[in-house]
């Protein structure tokens, strides 16, 4: 075998000299791997795994590259890609972050340290939480995989009928199971159930298995490639989050939500039939009553709805006062609490009770408490909320000094590790203040750094917002009106909106909010319609994603002339009939103050918007209430009245014009 020698006028240079029994090694044989090299003698796997490859090479292949020298080599001018791998050369690797790939103890020889490896992990960490968002597709794969990826169990079984072969998905946890039906990849049945729940869980499992059903159907032009699993993902994972956080026997957490359930429905139908037996209600169909419960009472529980599966406690709904059997309930926009469970992060917080009994069967407290009457609102009814008792398990954990810690010393019981939450559905934007009463209310804690504007999350500033911020602001908006006239006659107005913004108040959007009990969530939503109204008023007069800056946009190449012959030329029709309005909004008290010009003057209107939407007349200069003698007439209590019907400033303006102009 050659040695390798120094050359006397060059430096020295270690040459690495393959083996002879290699095919690599004849210079008169081509590459084994070659096209032109002989097919009926290959190398064993072996042979070919313990020959090196040469620089010139790879596989037996050219590099494409040419030539001898180190640097043209496809391994980055090393000998072998596990030299090349090893010494973190191989090409490629640097761009996706994961260069420097060595093994162990290569750190000196350009290996990463353990901060090289931390920061792969975390990059690593990362490509999984963007794959994560990409559900798949619908198919019996497909929801297989997802099912294992969020923690259940699957088991498949093939069944021969009449109409053809069917395989069926059980998907498993510790207190549900799920059957779904296929036949040629497509969905025919899913079957859920709760074994051994309480008949509260198991009366709702045909309407969660509709849902589910839909989730997996293909719509108008949807197949296998375009069906996206991501609607059935949502529900399988509040299902796969509430049992896993459940120990079974002992705390049920569907149980629970189900509990919650049946205390709020009870008061829901009360609340109700004490609706019904009002003088104004007479005249009133059943679904009119239902959605004023739940947008002036204690809001209206609803299992399984909306195609999403789980407790909703809708508290608000636009266009909720209006009386037309033309309007499909289902597409008006609803607001709603969402009750979940999660982990109890600390003995901060009050850990879940497993309970039906969160209030009393007769609904009112007999004998109320003067400090229970100061804690209801005016000409409100005191309710009678019981506490249940709390839930415990057994603890596997030897006795502790500290109680704190959730260890029950007398019986050695421990509290549940979970709680309820409250999700807000839509998130609801408040002022900052409100927030801390909320907060406050369920004894959470609240992040007093994020700081953001009230106005500035109601009205996110675009690109060519100028204003800067903390500073006032003017939002304009150009809107088109629907009017009708005496005889039904349908015609539309052009309105200029803007928005003044003077006094700027920090704000908070309500996202999710711990609770232990019921009734907290029943007491705020007073001020959570207050500024849903709000939200729907604005968003209906001054829509956030066609707002225009403040500044308006000046027509380019208008010469001086151009602009004179535009001011003295008589206005058009649509100018004149252009009607502007200029709002102000004050947070504290919550406020819009309505300038536009009516008859021979400019009409001055400030609206109090109080608490369950209800808006009060503070200031106007439209009627003259000294001379309201005639019953016909309108009265200040009608134009609050006619605003919370409206949900629209500029329909309540081409009213007013209307009836009194």
């Amino acid at each position: 075998m050659a040695t390798p020698t120094a050359s006397k006028h060059a430096p020295t240079q270690v040459v690495a000299t393959p083996p002879v029994s290699t095919p690599f090694s004849a210079s008169n044989h081509h590459p084994a791997f070659s096209p032109h090299g002989p097919r009926s003698v290959v190398p064993s796997p072996q042979q070919f795994k313990k020959s090196p490859a040469n620089s010139n090479t790879l596989y037996g292949y050219p590099s494409g590259s040419g030539g001898g020298h180190p640097t043209t080599s496809s391994f980055g001018g090393y000998d072998s890609p596990s030299a090349a791998l090893a010494l973190g050369g191989v090409p490629g690797l640097a761009e996706l972050g994961l260069d420097g790939m060595s093994a162990p103890g290569m750190g000196g020889l350009g290996g990463p340290g353990r901060g090289d490896e931390d920061d792969r992990k975390r990059r690593l960490q990362q490509v999984l939480e963007i794959l994560k968002t990409n559900k798949g597709r619908l198919s019996e794969a497909g929801i297989e995989r997802l099912a294992r990826r969020v923690g259940l169990d699957c088991v498949w079984e093939d069944h021969m009928g009449s109409g053809g072969s069917t395989r069926t998905l059980i998907i498993a946890g510790s207190a549900l199971a799920l059957d779904i039906d296929f036949s040629n990849n497509v969905v025919k049945k899913v079957s859920l159930s709760f074994p051994e729940s309480a008949e509260i869980v198991t009366r709702h499992t045909q309407k969660a298995g509709d849902i589910l059903l839909r989730d997996l159907q293909f719509g108008p032009n949807e197949s296998p490639l375009t069906k996206m699993l991501d609607r059935f993902a949502a529900n399988l994972e509040r299902l796969a989050t509430l049992d896993k956080l459940s120990v079974i026997p002992g705390l049920n957490c569907h149980e629970a939500i189900a509990g919650i359930y049946e205390s709020l429905e009870r008061l829901h139908k009360w609340e109700v039939a004490r609706l019904k037996e009002q003088d104004n209600m007479a005249d009133k169909d059943d679904e009119y009553i239902g959605r004023t419960a739940m947008c002036k009472r204690s809001g209206k529980p609803i299992m399984h709805t909306r195609d999403r599966l789980g407790l909703s406690i809708d508290y608000w709904q636009e266009r909720h006062q209006i009386k037309s059997k033309s309007l499909s309930r289902d597409k008006e926009k609803t607001w709603a609490l969402l009750i979940e469970c999660a982990s109890l992060p600390a003995l901060v917080y009050t850990p879940i009770r497993v309970s039906e009994k969160w209030i009393s069967p007769e609904i009112l407290k007999a004998d109320p408490a003067a400090e229970d009457l100061l804690l209801t609102a005016e000409d409100g009814p005191v309710l009678d909320w019981l506490q249940p008792e709390n839930t415990m398990l057994p603890s596997t954990e030897p006795p502790k000094a500290d109680a704190m810690e959730g260890i029950d010393q007398a019986s050695g019981q421990k509290f549940p590790e979970v709680m309820f939450i409250a999700k807000f559905d839509p998130p609801l934007i408040v002022p900052y203040g409100v927030a801390m009463q909320i907060y406050g209310s369920v004894n959470a804690p609240l992040d007093m750094y994020q700081t953001s504007t009230f106005d500035g999350l109601m009205f996110p500033p675009g690109p060519e917002d100028k204003s800067e911020p903390g500073e006032a602001r003017m939002i304009k908006q150009q809107t088109t009106v629907s009017v009708f006239d005496e005889n039904g006659e349908k015609s539309t107005k052009i309105h200029k909106n803007t928005l003044f913004i003077d006094k700027i108040d920090y704000g908070r959007t309500l996202t999710e909010l711990p609770f232990s009990h019921p009734r907290q969530l029943v007491e705020m939503l007073p001020r959570l319609r207050q500024y849903a109204f709000l939200s729907t008023l604005l968003r209906n007069s001054f829509n956030p994603e066609k707002a225009i800056p403040e500044e308006e946009k000046k027509s380019p190449g208008k010469t001086k002339m151009d602009k004179f012959a535009e001011f003295m030329s008589p206005a058009s029709a649509e100018e004149i009939s252009t009607l502007p309005l200029d709002v102000s909004l004050t947070t504290q008290p919550l406020s819009l103050k309505l300038v536009f010009p009516f008859k021979d003057r400019t009409a001055n209107v400030r609206f109090d918007i109080n608490l369950n939407g209800a808006v009060d007349v503070k200031e106007q200069n439209l009627l003259d209430e000294d001379a309201m003698d005639d019953g016909k007439r309108l009265t200040v209590a009608d134009l609050g009245r006619m605003l919370e019907i409206a949900e629209d400033l500029g329909i309540w303006a081409e009213f007013v014009r209307r009836r009194l102009g």
